[in-house]
């Protein structure tokens, strides 16, 4: 649904017959040697040895997932970019160390409505968004997140990751509360006395 999407809205109706559209394992496209190719991860993987350039939507479910990271590093993009409406904080973590290699640390642009109405003003608002959202960690949360990614923290398994979850989760304070209630599975850090 997603690549009819943006085939027929956008990538046809600005570049034309540039352009192709491959799902379901087809490479039509592709050996056609069409110069943009609006694809699943999965058919390009298959179809495709080297890309210039991928563009990824909904890229949020590329972080952490090692099918999207193997296809992402075998391809060898000189230019990697993602779209999404919600990075959980927790996300930016899990990149994999080998596409940091590849292409460098990424940059992180966020667009709130109120500066994509600057630099587009016949943007629109929206009449009603959801009433959720995802604040950063600051500088400390930053570190004790990190300690739980790189296995610095250090007892029981099954706990660790509870409380690594509700962390990301629920916030500091439900964290501190919890870690509170399980002292004695958890070795003492640094990280979290902190």
């Amino acid at each position: 649904l997603l690549c009819d999407q943006m085939y027929h809205r956008f990538w046809r109706k600005v570049f034309g017959d540039n352009v192709g559209v491959e799902y379901e394992g087809n490479c039509e496209s592709f050996e056609k040697g069409k110069k943009i190719i609006v694809s699943t991860p999965f058919t390009t993987a298959k179809c495709l040895d080297k890309a210039e350039a991928m563009i990824v939507d909904e890229v949020h479910h590329a972080f952490g997932d090692a099918r999207y990271e193997e296809i992402l590093v075998n391809l060898e993009p000189r230019f990697l970019i993602g779209f999404t409406a919600l990075l959980p904080s927790y996300k930016k973590y899990l990149i994999d160390p080998r596409l940091i290699k590849l292409l460098g640390q990424p940059e992180y642009l966020v667009y709130d409505f109120k500066s994509l109405t600057k630099i587009d003003p016949s943007f629109k608002l929206p009449k009603a968004i959801a009433d959720i959202f995802d604040s950063e960690f600051n500088n400390l949360e930053d570190s004790v997140y990190e300690a739980f990614f790189k296995g610095l923290i250090k007892g029981n398994k099954e706990t660790i990751k509870f409380l690594e979850l509700t962390f990301y989760t629920y916030g500091k304070e439900a964290f501190c509360e919890s870690y509170r209630r399980l002292i004695g599975k958890v070795e003492e850090s640094p990280y979290i006395d902190s």
